[in-house]
């Protein structure tokens, strides 16, 4: 079932125009390489690591290399030893697959994403999944910027997710010292992501025609609209009424 919900959605992705969508994914791919040569030259390589190894701060977590991969434009899924994703600077810093003294920087525009931890059991911590979107915060302009996302499906019809440097802190290289959370249209990267007030009028609000559906179905759950999982999950119901119907 699970399968048949992505093969559905992948269909809806397409909508009927495959040349479109294959041209426009060999400019993404085209653009990440230059992005990503450019970061990994000798001198720009060198800068950018001097500049991480004084960061004392900025880093999603403690700073240390987790186990993850990469999923780049080319379709590819990369497990990599280490990696670490320093948000204040917008990359990741990734081990190399046989020498792991050696690593390479990933920026935002340079990777379709990338997931933080390895799904090797049911003891393990989930996998925490980050991807490059654009976001808008109030009156500023959008960026793009890797967010990690926490509905089940990166590109459904609804998106939810945290961006963790925001504001004065993205603009300073630092880590917000609360997540923003942000929600959005999945299935349209250059629609960017918005700010999302916890209440059940502001959630409730995205559904459009099917909020009241969304309501009843919290309630049957009790489901509360000021908890960022539970609203996942409700977002999770509303993307797969959207893609079936």
């Amino acid at each position: 079932m699970k399968h048949s919900y992505y093969v559905i959605t992948l269909l809806v992705l397409l909508g009927g125009r495959p040349t479109a969508v294959l041209a426009q994914a060999s400019r993404d791919q085209a653009e990440a390489r230059t992005i990503y040569h450019q970061a990994n030259t000798k001198l720009q390589s060198a800068a950018t690591h001097a500049v991480l190894a004084k960061q004392a701060t900025g880093f999603f977590g403690d700073g240390t290399f987790q186990p993850g991969a990469l999923r780049t434009f080319d379709g590819r899924y990369r497990p990599v030893p280490g990696l670490r994703f320093h948000a204040g600077l917008h990359l990741i810093e990734a081990q190399d697959s046989i020498d792991t003294d050696s690593t390479h920087l990933w920026p935002v525009g340079s990777l379709r994403g990338f997931d933080l931890g390895t799904a090797d059991g049911p003891s393990t911590p989930p996998v925490r999944r980050f991807r490059p979107r654009l976001v808008k915060e109030g009156s500023a302009g959008t960026r793009r910027d890797f967010v990690e996302v926490l509905t089940a499906v990166d590109a459904g019809p609804l998106l939810l997710a945290w961006l963790y440097a925001s504001g004065a802190d993205a603009t300073a290289g630092r880590l917000s010292f609360a997540p923003l959370l942000l929600a959005g249209v999945g299935n349209a990267p250059e629609e960017p992501l918005h700010p999302l007030d916890l209440n059940q009028a502001a959630v409730l609000r995205l559904f459009g025609k099917r909020a009241d559906d969304m309501r009843a179905f919290a309630n049957a759950q009790r489901l509360h609209f000021d908890q960022p999982t539970e609203v996942a999950r409700i977002i999770d119901h509303y993307n797969r009424i959207a893609v079936v119907k």
